[in-house]
C-alpha cells in the first residue's frame, strides 16, 4: 500500500469542497470527551491557529479532479486561521518550498508524470509542534470531454450474416402480406370470353373472376437478407399460393363452374441501401434500390369446367391461368411491394427498418442506469459478412443528487472505432457484435456519479463477525483513541467521490478485462448526530479490475476487490491522534468495506430482447480505447 502521509504527521482540521472537517475541541461537538483530550486540543490550536478557529490549508487551484495535457501544473494555497509564526516547514508532494514568511498564501510549480493518470497534489503545512495541516487534490492527465458534447464513435453494433439469419423470422412477421387483399375476391381474370364461336358470331360468353370462397391464400412466407457490399439484398418467397376461380356463363347455355390454381413458390427480389434517418439519426433509414423482380414456380390446376367448354377446357384454363399469373398475380404483388408509403418506404424496407430500430441499447441501458443516453448514427457499413451500425454518444444525468459532485469532464481517449472482425478473438461464429469506447463509457460514470453512484452514509461496518452497528466501543477495539469517546457514541462512515469512476485503456491489475480508477474518494468517520464534525478523514485512490458478464439478470459488471496494493490513503483528518502504524493497517479495510463495488452499485440491467431475440455472451475483449463484446442470438424463452 502506497500512503502519501509520514505516520508521524497529523492535521487539526480543513474545510473544503462541501465537505466540513471539524476538530474535535469544537465547541459543538456534544460528545463526552475527557479534560486531557481536550486540553491537548487546544494547546494545539494555541500554537498553530489564530483564535478558536480550526487552522486548514486549502488548495485553491488546480481545480481537484482537473483533466489536461499540460507537462506542469501551478498549485495555489492559502493558509486559514493560521499562527503564521509557528509554520515551520510547507511541502507541496514532499518538496519542501521556500519559506512563506508572513504571506498566508503560497505557489509551487509540480511537474506531472506523463506516463500516469492519476497525478496527486498533496500540501502539508508542518508546525513547530509537530502538527500538520495537510490538503490534497487529483489532477487527472490526458484529454476531457466537457459535460454534455458527444464522444465520437462511442458505440457500435455489428449484425453478421448469421445474426440476419436469425433477425430473419422477426421481419417476415412485420411484412403485412396478405394475398386476398392484393388479389382480392370478384376480380375479373377473363371478361366475356367467348368459348364458342360460329359462322353467325360468339354464340356462348363466359367471366372468370376470383373467387372468395375460400379466398386466395398462402401458407407461409419468409425473407432472406444478405449483406452485401454496399448493400441489403432482401429475397421474399411466398409458399403454397393458392387461388380460386369461378366461371359463369354471360351468355348462350347458363352453367358454372370453377378452377383450383396452386403454386409451390413465388420468389421476390429486391435490393436496399441502409444509412442514417436524416430526420432522426439515432434510427435506420432503409431505402428501396429499385423495383423488385418476381418469379413464379409451376403452376398446378384442377377444374370441374368440362360440358359446354368441350375441347377447348384445357386451352382454356391455361389461358386462364396464365392471365391470372400475369395479369393480376404479378403485378398485384409487384405493385404493393414497390408501393411508397406516406414515409418514403415500401413495404418491405419499412419491415427492416422496424427491425433494425428495434435492435436498441440505448434506451434500455439509459432507463436501467438513471441516465438520458443518446446514439445518434454517424455511418453504416454494409459487407459481404454484415451490418455494422456505429453511433456518436452523449450520456446525461437523467436526475442529479444535490449532494453529488458536479463535474465539467470526463476522461476521453480518441482513437478510431475497431472493425469488428469475423470471429471473436477465441475464433468462434457470433450473432451481434457490440462496442463502447473508454470516452462513452467515462461519460457513463460521469453522469452516474453525479446521480449519487458510490455517495453513502454507513452505520453499519463488517470486523469479521458479520455486520455490526459503528460505535465508539467497536471502533476503539482497533484504534484505541476512539476510547475517549463515550463508547456508546453512535458513529457513521461517510464515502463522497469527487472525481468519477473511470477506465483506462489498460486492462485490470489482475489481467481483468479493464482497469477503473476511484480517484480522491473522500473518506471520514463522524458522530451519527453531529456529521459535520470529523473523528478521522481522508482520501483515497483505488484501482480495481473489472470483467463483464451476462446472464440471467442481464449485463453485469464483475468487479475484483482492490488489494492493499492497489490503493493509496492521504490521512488528512486525525485530530483524536489515532496511531498511523494501526491506521494504516486498518484503513486498506475500511475502504474495501466502505466502497461498494461498481457490480454492486451498477447492478445488473438486461440489455433488450431483438424482437424476442435473447442474448447470450460468448466473448469479450480490450481493442485500443474500445471494449468489444460478443453475442449469440437465439430465441426467447417464454417465462
Amino acid at each position: 500500500m502506497r500512503h502519501s502521509a509520514r505516520s508521524d504527521s497529523h492535521q487539526l482540521g480543513s474545510k473544503r469542497r462541501g465537505l466540513l472537517i471539524g476538530s474535535a475541541s469544537s465547541a459543538r461537538t456534544q460528545l463526552r470527551i475527557p479534560a486531557l483530550c481536550l486540553l491537548l486540543a487546544s494547546l494545539l490550536l494555541f500554537s498553530f491557529g489564530c483564535g478558536t478557529r480550526e487552522a486548514r490549508v486549502v488548495i485553491i487551484g488546480p481545480a481537484n479532479g482537473l483533466i489536461t495535457t499540460d507537462p506542469s501544473v501551478e498549485v495555489q494555497a492559502v493558509l486559514l486561521d493560521v499562527n503564521l509564526d509557528a509554520v515551520q516547514e510547507v511541502r507541496v508532494n514532499g518538496v519542501a518550498i521556500p519559506p512563506i514568511g508572513e504571506t498566508a498564501s503560497f505557489t509551487a510549480q509540480v511537474d506531472l508524470d506523463p506516463t500516469r493518470i492519476e497525478q496527486p497534489i498533496l500540501v502539508e503545512v508542518i508546525g513547530e509542534s509537530g502538527t500538520t495541516l495537510r490538503d490534497r487534490i487529483v489532477v487527472i492527465f490526458g484529454s476531457g470531454l466537457p459535460d454534455g458534447d458527444f464522444s465520437t464513435q462511442g458505440i457500435g453494433l455489428r449484425l453478421t450474416d448469421s445474426g440476419l439469419d436469425e433477425v430473419e423470422p422477426i421481419v417476415t412477421d412485420l411484412v403485412p402480406l396478405d394475398l386476398a387483399e392484393l388479389v382480392p375476391a370478384g376480380t375479373v381474370v377473363e371478361d366475356n370470353y367467348c368459348y364458342q364461336d360460329s359462322w353467325f358470331g360468339c354464340i356462348g360468353r363466359v367471366d372468370v373472376t376470383v373467387s372468395g370462397s375460400p379466398p386466395p391464400s398462402i401458407t407461409d412466407f419468409s425473407i432472406d437478407v444478405d449483406a452485401l457490399s454496399g448493400r441489403v439484398a432482401a429475397d421474399v418467397i411466398l409458399s403454397d399460393l393458392f387461388f380460386k376461380l369461378d366461371v359463369n356463363s354471360v351468355s348462350g347455355i347458363g352453367f358454372s363452374c370453377d378452377i383450383e390454381v396452386t403454386a409451390d413458390t413465388a420468389l421476390i427480389q429486391g435490393d436496399f441501401e441502409l444509412a442514417p434517418d436524416p430526420l432522426d439519426p439515432e434510427v435506420v433509414d432503409v431505402t428501396q434500390l429499385g423495383g423488385v423482380s418476381l418469379a413464379f414456380s409451376t403452376f398446378n390446376d384442377s377444374t370441374n369446367c368440362a360440358g359446354f367448354l368441350g375441347g377447348i377446357v384445357e386451352f382454356f384454363v391455361g389461358l386462364a391461368i396464365s392471365d391470372l399469373q400475369n395479369d393480376f398475380v404479378k403485378p398485384g404483388l409487384e405493385d404493393f411491394l414497390n408501393a411508397v408509403d406516406e414515409f418514403g418506404n415500401t413495404p418491405v424496407a419499412s419491415s427492416l427498418e422496424t427491425a433494425l430500430t428495434a435492435v436498441d441499447i440505448t434506451g434500455p441501458i439509459g432507463t436501467a442506469l438513471g441516465v438520458v443516453l443518446e446514439a445518434p448514427l454517424f455511418g453504416i457499413q454494409v459487407d459481404s459478412q454484415g451490418i455494422t451500425l456505429e453511433s456518436d454518444a452523449r450520456v446525461i444525468a437523467l436526475t442529479p443528487d444535490p449532494d453529488a459532485v458536479d463535474l465539467t469532464e470526463s476522461y476521453t481517449l480518441e482513437l478510431p472505432a475497431p472493425v469488428f472482425s469475423a470471429t471473436t478473438p477465441s475464433g468462434a461464429a457470433y450473432d451481434l457484435g457490440l462496442f463502447i469506447s473508454v470516452t462513452a463509457f467515462n461519460q457513463l460514470m460521469q453522469a452516474e456519479t453525479e446521480a449519487g453512484l458510490l455517495l453513502q452514509s454507513l452505520n453499519e461496518f463488517d470486523f469479521g463477525l458479520g455486520p455490526q452497528p459503528i460505535t465508539a466501543a467497536t471502533l476503539a477495539l482497533l484504534l484505541p483513541e476512539f476510547g475517549y469517546l463515550d463508547p456508546t457514541t453512535a458513529l457513521q462512515l461517510e464515502v463522497r467521490p469527487t472525481t468519477a469512476p473511470m477506465i483506462t485503456p489498460d486492462p485490470g491489475p489482475g489481467g481483468e478485462l479493464v482497469e477503473l480508477l476511484l480517484l480522491q474518494f473522500e473518506i471520514k468517520i463522524s458522530p451519527s448526530v453531529e456529521p459535520a464534525l470529523t473523528l478521522l478523514g481522508g482520501a483515497v485512490d483505488v484501482t480495481l479490475g473489472i470483467d463483464i458478464d451476462y446472464g440471467p439478470d442481464g449485463l453485469s459488471f464483475v468487479v475484483t476487490p482492490p488489494t492493499p496494493d492497489n490503493l493509496v490513503v492521504s490521512v488528512l483528518e486525525n485530530p483524536l491522534f489515532v496511531d498511523q502504524t494501526t491506521l494504516e493497517l486498518l484503513m486498506p479495510l475500511l475502504v474495501q468495506t466502505s466502497i461498494p463495488t461498481l457490480a454492486e452499485s451498477l447492478g445488473s440491467f438486461n440489455l433488450p430482447e431483438f424482437l424476442g431475440l435473447q442474448l447470450t455472451l460468448i466473448d469479450q475483449t480490450r481493442q485500443d480505447g474500445y471494449l468489444i463484446l460478443y453475442f449469440d442470438l437465439s430465441p426467447a424463452v417464454a417465462p
